[in-house]
Parts: C-alpha cells; structure tokens; sequence
C-alpha cells in the first residue's frame, strides 16, 4: 500500500451532516490558542534517526504501520538547516513534494504547510518547491490556513512572503494578537517570521521617533504577559529604535526606552558580550549605556534622598547631577545598603530592567551608598551619609571597577593611593580640580 493510501485510511469519520458549528469552532479556537503546534518537533538528538528511517521506508517501499505523527516529524528534520540542501536525502525530499500533490491527508498537508512557514528562507530552493507544491492544492488545505492565505496572498510564492506580512504587520495596531487573528498562532516563532520580523522591522524603522512605533515595537518584541522577548532578530529591532537619537530624546521617552529594553534584555553594560547587546553596533550599545548612566545618577539621588536625613546630602546630589548636565560622566553604577535596596525596589516599580550592586560593609557603615563614576581617566566613589568622596586613576591595581555585584566602602577607603575629602568647604571645586 502507497503512503497516500496508508495517510488516507487514517482520516477521520466525517458524517454527511453536522450541527451548528459555533460551538466546534469556539473550542477548536481555544485548542489552537493552547497548543498552536500542528507538528511535533523533533529533538536535535533524534532528527537524523527518523529522516534515516523514511529514507529506508522509501527506498523499500515499506509503509506498514506508519504514523502520521512520525512522516511529519521527519518533514521538519529533512528541511532543517542542516539537511535541506543534503544530496543523498534529495530523493526523500523530492517525495515528500510529490506527496503534497498526491496525498489526501488533511494531517499530513497540514504538516507540510507548518513545514513550510517554519523552514521558510526566501528564495532557497526547498522553500520555493514546497511553496510551489502547496500553492497547487492550496485550496484543499482547510479552514485552519484560509484566513493567512486571505490576508497573505503572495505566501506561498517563497521570495516574498515575508516582505508582504511585514507589511500587513506594519499596518496592524497590535502585530502580536493581530497575527493570531489571521492565523499566525506563533508570532515569533522560526523561519517565515524570522524573516517578517527583519522587514517589518525595516518598514517602521523610518518612524521610530514616533512614539506610537516606538511602542508598537517594543510590544512586539514583548508582548503584555510574555515572560521573555523575542531574541532572535532582537539586534536589529535595539538598533532601529536607537538609531534615531543622536541627540537624546526627551527625558519621559528616554526612560522608558532604558527601562522596557533593559528589563527585556538586561544591562548592556553588564550584559554587553551576550546576546542582543553583543550584536548591537558599539555606537549604539554607548548611546544607551550613556542614557542609562543619567539613570543611575538620578536613581541613586532619589534613594539616598529617601533615606538620608542629613542636610549636608542636597548639595551633592546637585554637584553631581550638574556635572551630569555637563557630560563629563562617562559611566556610572549603584551600590546599595541592604535598606537602600529595599527602598529602591519599591521606587522601581515599573523599571524593572535598572539594575544595581549592593554596598556589604557593616557596622556604622551599613546604611551607607555608593555611586561609582568614570570620569576621564578617574574612578569617582561617591558615598552616602558622613562618607568621603574619593578620587582614584583608573587602570590602578586596586582601583574599584565599575558594574560590580558587591563593594565594601570601607574596603575602599583603605585603598592606598587615592586622593579622598570630606564635604565640607570648597570640596566641589577640589573634585574639579581631579576631574
């Protein structure tokens, strides 16, 4: 027996008449919504195994108690990166086109279709003849690909597909839930939105000073409830929001920027070799950094102004700032006490993504800050309460490091070599005068 007549006997009762289909269609909408997967995905492990064994089962002509679940398996597997282009598997991948022809299983070129969107590279060969086969019987595909076929009608020509759903994804108002209505049940998923991502990304680039774009794409990269962002092509989405400003954008649209990327992707200046940030260009990742060194100075201003009482600390915190206004800080990071930490979580609400270090020494130092500053080529620690301000070369053996996860301010202030000064007389033009 053929696999069309193996596939073909699997298919399900379809009685000549049925009721209603409201209530079948309500649930087969919460089916999807909950498992969205048409085609079992195969692990890396076992790809080869299955693909080997359709190999062997068409070179025998063996189709004896054969599942769908496994032919369609061995689709992903064949048209993966690693075996699409494989010479000795193009007569298995050569039967699979013909089947989407031949075959009468719902199962089986509801498979393919998902097959298709997910290895879905424009203008590669596998992609253009899996197109080309589903496009001859697109008609017998079913209720679930009607709509994206309505809304995408160049889908299955292989070239292009993915520069028309970007398209449409521009012109939507909320792409994520937008994608679903259309039949999209994985927005971000591999291959076919890999590359729609990387259009519609182009497309809105132009408008990214615009808020409403600008929060289009963030929600996209991080849709409402989603408990991580889109990773793969997130590179080029941080570039095309942040290529728009060299000069800075105005404060309120600044920090929310620092805050819903940093909260998606962490600390560049932490996380600066891993993945968005590392394949951001450096330009761009010191754009930011620059940004969210405004951040911290004013973050560890409104801490310490939470929790010290002192009249000597405003002072500071408008020396600081100024020389913030003056921009000759370079960088800047936060060490906060054990109360300080407290305090700053429950300021932070709503800037989840503003990280920090904690300052650990005890004793009457316990409720102590710091900030610490590059400035040129001096390391600034700026400490809370009756703390000295502190003025080291940087590059020294000893010198603190700035974006630590711990500091000991007495450990710093034993440091030899520093020059350090109480914050009494003219203490703001000393700092000058080192700076």
């Amino acid at each position: 027996m053929s696999l069309s007549g193996v596939l073909g006997r699997l298919q399900p009762y379809r009685p000549r008449a049925l009721p209603s289909l409201s209530p079948i269609s309500a649930a087969v909408e919460r089916v999807l919504a909950n498992w969205p997967d048409l085609v079992r995905e195969p692990p890396e492990s076992d790809r080869e195994r299955i693909v080997m064994e359709m190999k062997r089962r068409l070179d025998q002509d063996d189709w004896q108690d054969l599942h769908t679940s496994l032919v369609t398996s061995a689709a992903v597997a064949l048209f993966d990166e690693q075996r699409r282009g494989r010479e000795d598997l193009a007569a298995l991948r050569q039967f699979y086109l013909d089947e989407v022809a031949a075959n009468d299983s719902k199962a089986f070129r509801n498979g393919m279709m998902a097959v298709y969107l997910g290895s879905y590279l424009p203008g590669a060969p596998h992609t253009i003849k899996l197109g080309r086969a589903l496009s001859q019987v697109s008609s017998l595909l079913g209720e679930r690909w009607r709509p994206l076929l309505s809304a995408v009608p160049r889908l299955l020509d292989g070239t292009s597909a993915h520069e028309q759903l970007g398209q449409l994804m521009l012109a939507m108002p909320s792409p994520w839930s937008d994608l679903k209505t259309i039949g999209m049940r994985k927005p971000h998923d591999a291959g076919l939105m890999t590359h729609t991502h990387l259009s519609f990304v182009k497309a809105i680039a132009p408008s990214l000073k615009s808020e409403p774009s600008i929060d289009k794409l963030l929600s996209w990269l991080r849709p409402d409830g989603a408990l991580q962002a889109k990773k793969e092509g997130a590179a080029q989405a941080i570039a095309a929001l942040l290529s728009p400003w060299s000069s800075d954008p105005p404060d309120e649209l600044r920090s929310s920027l620092t805050t819903r990327l940093t909260s998606s992707y962490g600390d560049p200046r932490t996380r600066g070799g891993e993945a968005p940030w590392g394949q951001v260009p450096q330009d761009l990742v010191e754009r930011i950094s620059r940004w969210l060194t405004g951040e911290n100075i004013r973050f560890f201003m409104d801490v310490v102004s939470a929790v010290e009482t002192s009249h000597m600390w405003e002072p500071r915190r408008r020396f600081w700032l100024q020389l913030h206004r003056e921009k000759r800080i370079d960088s800047a990071w936060v060490a906060l006490s054990d109360d300080g930490a407290r305090r700053a979580r429950e300021m932070a609400q709503g800037r989840p993504g503003l990280a920090f270090g904690r300052q650990t020494a005890g004793g009457s130092r316990v409720n102590t800050c710091l900030l610490v500053l590059k400035v040129g080529s001096r390391i600034v620690v700026e400490g809370s309460h009756s703390y000295k301000v502190h003025v080291f070369r940087e590059g020294g053996h000893k010198t603190p490091k700035l974006y630590q996860p711990r500091y000991d301010c007495e450990d710093i202030r034993m440091i030899p070599g520093a020059d350090s000064r109480a914050h009494n007389g003219d203490w703001q033009g000393w700092v000058r005068e080192r700076i």
